[in-house]
C-alpha cells in the first residue's frame, strides 16, 4: 500500500510540474480558453491511463479503485480493460475538439484523440 501511494504522489508531482508548463503556454497563448481547450485535457488523461510508467499502469490502479478487474483472465492476461477506460477520455475529447476548434488546445486534443481511438479500433479489429 505504502508503495502505491508513493508511486501517487510522484506521478501527481509530475502531472503537477507538465500544468505548470502548460499555464506558462497559456500565458504566450493568442487563442481563448473555453470548452474546446478540454479536448486537450481529456486527450491527456486518456494517455495517461493508456502508458505504462515501470510497473505502474495508471489505468490498472483507477480499475482497481473502482473494484473493477483491469484484465479479461485473473492471471493478467486476455483481454485488457484499460482500452475500455482510455475511451472514455479520447472519444468525448475528440467531439469536443470538432465542436470547438478555434480554442487554445482544441486542435492538438483533436488529433490525439483521433488517432488513438484509430488505433484502438484497429487493434479491437485484430483481437476479434
Amino acid at each position: 500500500m505504502e508503495q502505491s501511494f508513493l508511486s501517487i504522489l510522484t506521478y501527481s508531482i509530475q502531472a503537477i510540474a507538465i500544468l505548470l508548463i502548460i499555464f506558462k503556454l497559456l500565458k504566450k497563448n493568442e487563442k481563448k480558453i473555453g470548452w474546446g481547450s478540454l479536448s486537450l485535457l481529456l486527450a491527456l488523461l486518456g494517455m495517461a491511463v493508456s502508458f505504462e510508467f515501470g510497473n505502474y499502469i495508471f489505468g490498472d490502479q483507477l480499475l482497481s479503485f473502482l473494484g473493477l478487474p483491469a484484465w479479461s483472465n485473473v492471471d493478467n492476461t486476455g483481454f485488457h480493460y484499460t482500452f475500455l477506460l482510455s475511451i472514455i477520455f479520447f472519444a468525448p475529447g475528440l467531439i469536443i475538439g470538432y465542436k470547438n476548434p478555434n480554442e487554445f488546445g482544441a486542435l492538438i486534443g483533436k488529433w490525439v484523440s483521433s488517432i488513438y481511438l484509430f488505433l484502438i479500433f484497429i487493434s479491437l479489429l485484430f483481437l476479434l
